[in-house]
């Protein structure tokens, strides 16, 4: 097969390009016909392919046969918006599911161990529409990671049907690629799951993080901001993250030796610990809600302090803040939505990752640094079981990280340098995430060197010893970092763009509040009669038209979710609970239907389980009211009309609680 001659194999080409020009330019210079041969029946789409290294063919059977056979199977996914396959095959089957599930699909995800399966599939159908779009993703099995998969398993939050996920195998012939395959399936789950840890299963922290965000803000907007500090950061060319991993305290003599020749980004637990060995930090990062963060600078001398800048984000507890006296405060914001709906964009935005360091690692990224250096980001335990360095204030065995004594409950990643597994825990795993997910994302050319020397393998970063790259580099002395704080008159116009914003997000709350709320009760009253019909044996009076009404309805809230403005008030604070839902809502949604009753109970289940949905969010969203006034009631006058005296702004929905908490399902209730 000719390249230039085949007009379809061109198209792919063409489209591919644009959206993976990587896997583009392998097929594109790919030799054809080295491992497998095509065969073609007088039906155009009997296209078999023979494998003459292992003398197998890749359809046993009459090709065309087995594909319809195969379509017929997956008629039971036809709702699926999701599909991963391992194997290409010849392309047909994908080309056919395609056509039959048009509207349904959103992605579907081809993963082929083969770049010459890959090239001949692409040459017998036409998938280029679907390629442009970013409906059909294709991926050689050779050149994928955590890191670069991430971004495409989540970015239409494909992570909500994370229950109803299946690695499909295309066929037999692929069965042979059994370690591939499983690998794969482990970045895959690895990463959907990494997405629903992220999310949380608790609003307590989001509202904690609102509340001091809003608590915060005065002093917030007199500290140098976010794009000061990273536009005078760099005042070398190698920045080093200190963590506070059980094997920090052996390179503390060389940091020591070459800090004046490097900047040195310190996490706000390792502190004390340059402290205590006479090394100053350039940059501390603190981003953690917590008031124990403020130890880290409690328990240190007020006079280690001078001349360091302390990069803390708007969430920190205001002990922390205030334990910080000598050097410069510079505050940033995380990127949550409550944050920026404050639109103070000067001040943000970092802290998309879990930990200080996944921070740090932000702040050089932005900073323009040619070389980044882990030291302590061990993100295991060590050998002995100790969690941190020597002359970490909370201990070397901080008790939360204990390991399991259950060896099947135990987390293994892969070991620096490679060299088989180590324990690390939930937690720690997800920083590896972030850094993975961070490091393979990073916008240019930055070389990334774990000089860890212990600990988990950190994928995308070269691993040499913390001697070896400090020698490497040239010795010239640093400057000192001097940021320039706010003119009074930026900080006036921040203070009024401030309250007027908070007056914003109570006018929008509240409104929505009031919506979620008259429904929730419509849909108890809904279900309450259902359960009456019940009682009384006389479901077929069930009024759908009236039901269909508030369906219709429950999807008008829904949409709430796709508004900017209800995502920057709410979802954090009710993301938690709402989407730990809607991965059980997934289950319902695919579940097909085939006869009228079918549909009926369908429809029952989806507004039964929205009951709960629609309680669940307007109490979440009356909670983020309530601590947005109470924080912001300490620096402004809130409205009078958002007094919680005032009976209108009572929520009808605490009202109902006990009734539909303690309501009990009758045998008939339960074949609803």
């Amino acid at each position: 097969m000719s390249q230039s001659l085949n007009s379809r194999f061109d198209k792919n080409l063409k489209a591919l390009c644009k959206v993976n020009p990587l896997l583009a330019s392998q097929l594109q210079f790919l030799q054809p016909n080295q491992k497998y041969e095509v065969y073609i029946g007088q039906d155009p789409l009997n296209i078999n392919v023979y494998d003459k290294e292992n003398k197998l063919a890749l359809y046993p059977n009459e090709p065309l046969m087995e594909t319809l056979e195969k379509i017929k199977e997956f008629e039971t996914f036809k709702l699926y918006p999701f599909f991963y396959f391992f194997g290409f095959g010849n392309g047909i089957f994908y080309r056919l599911l395609l056509n039959q599930n048009v509207q349904n699909i959103k992605k579907l995800f081809i993963f082929e161990p083969e770049l010459e399966l890959i090239y001949i599939a692409l040459n017998f159908a036409d998938f280029s529409e679907e390629i442009a779009k970013g409906k059909l993703l294709i991926f050689w099995t050779k050149t994928i990671s955590f890191g670069d998969l991430d971004a495409y398993l989540s970015s239409e939050g494909q992570w909500i049907y994370s229950r109803i996920y299946n690695l499909h195998l295309y066929n037999n012939y692929y069965g042979r690629y059994r370690e591939e395959c499983l690998d794969l399936n482990t970045i895959i789950t690895r990463s959907l799951g990494h997405h629903v840890i992220s999310v949380g299963n608790d609003s307590t922290d989001a509202l904690i993080g609102l509340e001091h965000h809003l608590e915060n803000l005065p002093e917030m907007i007199t500290t140098p901001p976010m794009l000061e500090l990273i536009s005078k950061a760099k005042n070398t060319n190698t920045a080093v993250i200190v963590s506070t991993g059980p094997s920090l305290y052996k390179q503390l003599p060389l940091l020591k030796k070459y800090a004046p020749y490097i900047t040195i980004f310190c996490i706000d637990a390792s502190f004390p610990i340059l402290v205590k060995h006479d090394i100053k930090p350039d940059i501390v990062v603190t981003l953690e809600r917590i008031e124990l963060t403020a130890d880290f600078y409690k328990n240190t001398p007020t006079k280690a302090q001078k001349d360091v800048i302390f990069a803390l984000t708007s969430i920190v507890h205001r002990a922390t803040a205030n334990a910080i006296t000598q050097g410069v405060k510079s505050f940033s914001m995380r990127p949550f939505g409550y944050t920026r709906f404050f639109d103070l964009k000067e001040y943000g935005y970092a802290g998309i990752g879990m930990s200080a360091a996944n921070m740090a690692y932000e702040l050089i990224v932005h900073s323009k640094f040619e070389k980044c250096i882990f030291i302590g980001q061990d993100l295991a335990f060590a050998p002995d079981g100790k969690t941190h360095s020597k002359d970490a204030i909370f201990g070397e065995n901080e008790s939360q990280y204990k390991p399991k004594n259950n060896a099947l409950e135990k987390i293994l990643v892969p070991a620096y340098g490679g060299k088989g597994f180590i324990e690390t825990t939930a937690v720690w795993r997800m920083f590896l995430n972030f850094f993975e997910k961070d490091i393979a994302e990073t916008p240019y050319e930055l070389e990334v060197i774990n000089a860890t020397e212990g600990g988990a393998r950190i994928e995308g970063t070269k691993e040499i010893p913390f001697e070896e790259v400090l020698k490497s580099l040239p010795k010239v002395k640093k400057p000192l970092i001097k940021l320039t704080p706010p003119t009074k008159a930026q900080i006036a116009a921040n203070q009024k763009q401030m309250k007027a914003k908070v007056k914003e997000f109570l006018d929008y709350g509240y409104k929505k509040k009031k919506l979620v709320e008259k429904l929730f009760l419509r849909v108890v009253k809904m279900t309450e009669e259902l359960e009456r019909l019940n009682r009384e044996n006389k479901l077929e009076k069930i009024n759908f038209a009236k039901m269909d009404k508030l369906l219709e309805e429950i999807d008008d809230v829904k949409n709430f979710f796709l508004e900017d403005t209800f995502i920057k008030v709410f979802i954090d604070a009710v993301q938690s609970y709402i989407v730990h839902q809607e991965l059980e809502f997934a289950k319902i949604v695919v579940r097909p239907v085939h006869t009228l009753t079918e549909k009926q109970v369908k429809q029952i289940d989806w507004l039964y389980q929205h009951k709960f949905w629609l309680f669940s969010l307007a109490g979440g969203m009356d909670a983020t009211l309530e601590v947005a006034k109470r924080a912001a009631k300490t620096w402004m006058e809130i409205p009078k009309k958002y007094d919680t005296t005032n009976a209108s702004n009572q929520s009808p929905v605490k009202k109902t609680n006990h009734n539909i908490s303690t309501r009990k399902k009758t045998k008939k209730q339960s074949n609803l």
